[in-house]
């Protein structure tokens, strides 16, 4: 029985989140699908190729889903409610075992912090558009990169139900540093630019 591509990778998702990187082999590969090594070998040269290929296809699929979803929502409140909603639905488990991959692998590493770097700068734009002083959106947009990646690494099994609460205070807070920010006077920096005073 023959098999796509895709479907490589969609269990190269599942041994990942339940095995980590050492579960990823040919043999698993092969005996998840039902299939014979053939049947791999016809699509990949072998699993470093493989391993290439799947993570070229994670990241294309994590930043066009991104990208796609918040072009289409013009509100820049909704759109950090979706990011929120997306950050919270992701396969934690599988892109834990990435991260940990990504620590002793270079060429994995690169994919995850585009991957992340992606997730970052939209955050970064919902935040300017949503009137967030441009001074201050890296650091609260690298803070709610930053729930993310740590529930990620500190869960076993990632509670996605806290993970939301925890994002959405983190949205709640935001939400209300905008409005206060709003109501304060703009004074000059040291570099002439105008800023809040707090």
């Amino acid at each position: 029985m023959s098999q796509s591509k895709e479907g490589y990778y969609r269990t190269a998702l599942d041994l990942l989140a339940e095995g980590g990187v050492d579960a990823l082999t040919i043999a698993h590969l092969c005996t998840r699908l039902g299939v014979t090594t053939g049947s791999f070998y016809s699509h990949f040269a072998g699993i470093r190729e493989f391993h290439r290929a799947f993570l070229e296809q994670w990241e294309e699929g994590r930043v066009y889903q991104l990208k796609e979803q918040v072009a289409a929502t013009t509100d820049p409140v909704a759109r950090i409610g979706l990011l929120r909603h997306i950050a919270v639905s992701v396969n934690h488990e599988a892109e834990s075992a990435i991260r940990g991959w990504a620590r002793t692998n270079p060429v994995v590493a690169e994919f995850q912090r585009r991957v992340d770097q992606t997730r970052e700068d939209l955050l970064t734009q919902a935040f300017l558009d949503a009137g967030i002083d441009g001074h201050e959106v890296r650091i609260l947009a690298r803070i709610g990169l930053t729930i993310l990646v740590g529930t990620q690494q500190i869960e076993e099994r990632v509670d996605r139900s806290r993970l939301d609460d925890l994002l959405s205070e983190y949205q709640q807070w935001l939400e209300s540093r905008r409005y206060n920010m709003e109501q304060l006077p703009s004074v000059p920096d040291r570099r002439g630019h105008r800023r809040k005073k707090e």
